[in-house]
């Protein structure tokens, strides 16, 4: 009776086939992912709606993804870095301005609100904090375009992960440049304000003259500028600090909420489709996939599937 049992080398064939046909499927989705996560996909295949929320901003934010990042996420360490150095200089370039341009535009600046908490001292005086043109440009002009940098940066980054174009290739080089120069931005920035602040603090201590009497009489574009001689120029942080809070912690997540869910859609036409356009975007390159349509993208190259 013959043997009709495969001999040991047409198994280890067999073997390496489904071996090979394995990795393959894996570095496929490997690749499937990486690209997804590089375009900031709000959807990944088999996810939920909170599932893809959770995904989206742990991937994204300027501050957690770069320690809550999905570990297939093509994006690293280093270009994040770059990214929260450069949102924390233009933080810092901003917030400096908008207090410089009020400062020396007393006239500009309306106090809308003024909210009082703490005890009276014996004086009366009691503390306070002031809704004003000032901190209404901070947080909304302000943050805006600052949300709107950090996207363009976070871009220049991601976008050589997935997009085959020499101008997407340069784009992580571009984004340290940016950076470089941010970072020597904001602390020529911070100087102006610190001298100006001096100034101020010196003109109420040799003349006996209030601060406030004397906003607006320097041009702080024509100061020299040099180490502050008083810790208390260091005061701005605050405001610094609660720029940056507000943006990372409160404008993003909003503004990335109203974006990601889809609310835009049918304002922006689609435009700003969120996680709805996403799937189908990706329900209809897998129909499309399913059918075997060869799609080429502007560059003549095919079109891969995700």
């Amino acid at each position: 009776m013959a043997d009709n049992r495969p001999s040991a080398s047409e198994l280890l064939k067999k073997y390496q086939k489904k071996e090979h046909k394995h990795l393959e499927e894996e570095a496929e989705e490997d690749l499937m992912y990486a690209k997804l996560f590089a375009m900031r996909s709000p959807h990944l295949p088999g996810n939920g709606w909170c599932s893809d929320w959770v995904m989206w901003f742990m991937n994204n934010h300027p501050l957690l993804a770069l320690f809550c990042r999905d570990k297939r996420n093509p994006v690293g360490f280093d270009p994040r870095l770059v990214v929260l150095l450069s949102s924390i200089s233009y933080g810092l370039i901003a917030t400096n301005l908008i207090y410089l341009y009020y400062r020396t535009n007393p006239g500009s600046n309306v106090v809308l609100l003024r909210f009082k908490y703490g005890e009276t001292d014996s004086e009366g005086n009691q503390d306070f904090i002031d809704l004003s043109y000032e901190s209404i440009t901070v947080f909304t002009l302000g943050g805006i375009s600052h949300s709107i940098f950090d996207l363009l940066i976070w871009h220049l980054n991601a976008c050589s992960c997935c997009v085959n174009s020499i101008f997407a290739k340069i784009g992580p080089a571009v984004s340290m440049m940016v950076g470089f120069a941010m970072c020597g931005a904001s602390l020529i920035v911070v100087l102006w304000r610190l001298t100006y602040e001096d100034h101020q603090i010196e003109g109420y201590i040799h003349e006996d003259k209030n601060v406030g009497e004397i906003e607006g009489n320097n041009n702080w574009m024509d100061m020299e500028i040099g180490m502050p001689h008083s810790i208390g120029s260091f005061q701005f942080l605050f405001s610094f600090y609660s720029e940056i809070f507000s943006v990372w912690f409160v404008s993003f997540p909003l503004i990335g909420t109203l974006t990601f869910s889809g609310a835009l859609r049918k304002v922006t036409r689609n435009l700003i489709g969120g996680r709805p356009k996403e799937i189908d975007r990706q329900n209809e390159e897998a129909r499309r996939k399913a059918a075997g349509i060869e799609v080429k993208d502007s560059d003549g190259n095919l079109q891969e599937f995700v």
